[in-house]
Parts: C-alpha cells; structure tokens; sequence
C-alpha cells in the first residue's frame, strides 16, 4: 500500500482518502477512509481543492465497488440506489449537527451551506425534478435524512415561489436547522419514530428547545422564528404558540410546507409512508386554510409534475405512467395506458396504487 499526494485531476475510483479534506470555508467535504467516486472527484473539483492525501494499493481491485470508509449511512444508501453525492451529504451535515447539539462546535451556516449547496448543484445538472424527489432518500435516519429532504424542498420552493437570494438562503438555513430540538429526544430515545410521535406533549416540545438552542447563534431572525413556527398554522390550530396568519413569516411557511409533505413520505421501521399522489391529496384536505393557500398551490403542482413520465400501478393491477397532471386535482393526474388515456379525475373507483 503506497501513500500518495495525488492532485484531485489524477484521483481514480477505488483509490482511499488518506486524511479528510476541507473546504475552504472549514467543511469537511470528505472524510479520512472514503473511497473515491467519480462523485467525490467532482465534489472536490467544485470545491477547489488541488490534492489530497490518496492510498493507492498494488492491487486495487478490492477497493473497487467497496465501502470502506464509508458510514452506514452512506453505504445503506448507495445500496437503496441512492446517489452517492446525497449521501457524503447526509454524512458530513449529520456529524456538524451532532457535534453543534453537543456543544462541541458553533453553528456554521456558511458551512453547512457549502455542503449542502454542493449536492444541490449536482442534482440539478441531472435531467427533471423527479431525479430530486424520487432519489431522495424516504427512509428516516433519525433528524438527518429528514433534514436535509426538507432543506432541498424548502431551496426547491422558496425558487419556485421567486424568492430573492436572500429569502432562498434563509429557507434552506431554516430546513436544515427546523428540527435541531428533535435531537435531544433522540439523544434520550433511541427508538424515536416521527410517525409515532408526531402527535405527543413531548415531540411539541422540540420546537421550544430548539428556538432555544439557537439564541446565541448568528442567523438571520427569520429562520430563527421559523424553527419555533414551522408548526403553526394559519388558522390557528398549530403549536406551541396557537398563533395565526400574521405572526407565521414566510420562511416558516415555507419550511412547513416542505416538512409535512417529507415527513408524509418518509418511510421508518413498522411504519408505512404515503405515496406521493396520496401525500398531495391529504396535504391538501384542509390544508387551504392550515397552510398558505398560494404557497401550498406552487408546491403541489411543481411536486405532481416532477412525476410526469413515472410508472405507476393503480389499485385494478393495470400499469401505465403519468401523462399528464389535471390542473384542478393535481394529484388526480392523466395516466396512460397503452395508447389510451385515463383521467383519475373522473374515475371514482381507480386511484394510484404505487409508484414504480
């Protein structure tokens, strides 16, 4: 096994990272004993960096496809097909989470940006939204998975509703941040579930903790308030505060649209997530008073067409794609089956069963 100072144009899949590598904002963009991917070349190009320190073996055939250095997460999820880059993602923003939860490390937003805009950048080089959606991870790793999904469906929709630069950052900070408190009751409860808690004293409490967590912190009051807010609602029937319409700002509509419907899909052990038609269709069940009503329209249709072209199974075994999207029920779409056409929309009996 030889080390090596390799420059990152010279990095080959297989080969080891030999120490971690940061951005030049402080991030960690790879970890000491991750194996190179075509993914982690490009992260590191788009960073900047020009070497590392590689571990390079005589015989690297064992490297190749392996997932040394790589956490369960990260290995879990390539396994699920999941991109790669989404996963070093999860990684690096699950361990500064942890460590700013514990005390070790301030909060960071220029870096935990960094990590997180760097994926992001990746994911829309690839054709469609529904690369975004459907490679999303669903199943909940604790806070993490379900952080970063809601703070790339919060930067997705804070861009579809034309946010200045400054209101897209501030929803993106707020997702990544809405649910610090939740770390505590998984810190003191291993068997934590979103859908099994959801609804108790004690996950309300999360929402307090972490406004709490985040008093000192240098971040805009905005997404400060957003983590105490993104689970009010506009009539009222929200918590902890039971504060209505004008006292819930706009990031904090954001991050809420974009929490419900993750948490919605997500999948956990003994727990079944909806599917994304189903999850559109009970957002939208009293969700026009709850939530705000232009808001909650941009997201639904932007959702449903990022499913244009899936294949689908409906609830009489046939299987056809998606279409087109029915623009008074979005998730009531046009499917195709055969050549032919079918409008769920005015079939009573037929619905989506699954995505395929």
């Amino acid at each position: 096994m030889v080390n090596l100072r390799v420059s990152v144009d010279r990095l080959r899949e297989g080969m080891v990272i030999k120490s971690d590598v940061y951005a030049k904002s402080g991030t960690v963009l790879a970890r000491e004993g991750t194996v190179v991917t075509k993914e982690i070349i490009r992260l590191l190009t788009r960073h900047f960096v020009e070497e590392v320190m590689a571990v390079s073996e005589k015989n690297g055939s064992r490297l190749f496809g392996g997932t040394a250095g790589l956490t369960g997460l990260q290995a879990s999820g390539e396994k699920q097909g999941r991109q790669p880059e989404l996963c070093v993602t999860e990684a690096m923003l699950s361990g500064n989470l942890k460590e700013i939860v514990c005390g070790r490390k301030d909060i960071g937003i220029s870096s935990l940006l960094d990590t997180l805009n760097a994926v992001m950048g990746s994911l829309e080089e690839r054709p469609g939204l529904s690369g975004i959606f459907s490679r999303m991870k669903r199943q909940s790793e604790s806070l993490y998975s379900h952080t970063i999904n809601v703070a790339i469906l919060a930067q997705l929709l804070a861009r579809w509703l034309k946010c200045s630069g400054e209101e897209v950052e501030m929803a993106v900070t707020a997702g990544l941040l809405h649910d610090i408190g939740v770390l505590e009751i998984v810190r003191e409860n291993s068997t934590f579930s979103y859908h099994r808690e959801i609804e108790t004293n004690t996950y309300e409490q999360h929402v307090i903790c972490g406004h709490n967590q985040l008093k000192e912190a240098d971040i805009h009051p905005a997404v400060r308030q957003a983590v105490l807010t993104h689970h009010e609602r506009l009539d009222g029937s929200g918590y902890p505060l039971k504060v209505t319409d004008a006292n819930i700002n706009m990031t904090s509509r954001i991050v809420a649209i974009a929490d419900v419907y993750d948490t919605l899909t997500m999948e956990e052990p003994g727990e079944q997530r909806l599917m994304a038609f189903e999850a559109l269709r009970k957002m939208e069940l009293n969700g026009y008073r709850r939530f705000d009503a232009h808001i909650l329209m941009i997201f639904m249709r932007h959702a449903a067409e990022s499913l244009l072209q899936r294949s689908v199974r409906l609830n009489d075994g046939r299987i056809g794609h998606v279409a087109m999207i029915n623009k008074y029920c979005v998730y009531q779409p046009i499917i195709s089956l055969g050549g032919a056409f079918l409008d769920l929309g005015k079939q009573k009996m037929l619905y989506i069963e699954e995505l395929l």
